[in-house]
């Protein structure tokens, strides 16, 4: 269970530095407007910081969004479901969100590796190593998965809480 609580924890604190990301991309953009239709002197480095931020917070999100079962779901069978049916759909639908998400990290991975391997850079002006942009797409995967294994060993322990979140009456 403290393992549990530590996945929790960190899927927490990926989600406020996801919130935190977010807010500096919407200030940068800002930026680059202002700087741009104001005094007619755009900037070199805001679309690609913008992109690496927006790209870090999606994927912070995402244990996040597991967490909290607020990632997309089809509701439409599980709302005709009785309570034990739909617990059961919602840990099989976890399960499935842990497979897929460790899959697409450890694909991730392998990509990371081989750009660093291959010491690529992204094809810009501010040329950022191209593991800065995939590094966060294997981290937030894996603890996405860890997160819906959480959730799924959770579920046992406490499945009033599972079928709660996935009812979506209770939205």
């Amino acid at each position: 269970m403290k393992l549990v609580r530590v996945i929790e924890s960190a899927s927490l604190l990926c989600g406020w530095l996801a919130a935190a990301a977010f807010f500096t991309l919407g200030l940068i953009v800002g930026y680059e407007v202002f700087m741009r239709y104001l005094f007619l002197a755009p900037t070199r480095w805001v679309e690609e910081v913008a992109r690496l931020l927006q790209i870090y917070a999606v994927f912070l999100a995402a244990a996040w969004l597991v967490a909290r079962r607020e990632h997309i779901r089809i509701t439409v069978l599980a709302a005709a479901l009785p309570p034990r049916p739909r617990l059961w759909l919602a840990r099989l639908a976890l399960a499935v969100v842990a497979l897929i998400a460790s899959a697409g990290a450890w694909h991730a991975g392998a990509l990371l590796r081989f750009s660093v391997e291959m010491e690529q850079f992204t094809d810009s002006t501010v040329g950022l190593p191209m593991w800065l942009l995939q590094a966060p797409v294997v981290a937030g995967l894996g603890l996405a998965s860890l997160q819906a294994l959480a959730t799924l060993w959770r579920s046992f322990l406490e499945p009033e809480r599972l079928v709660e979140a996935a009812d979506p009456a209770s939205v």
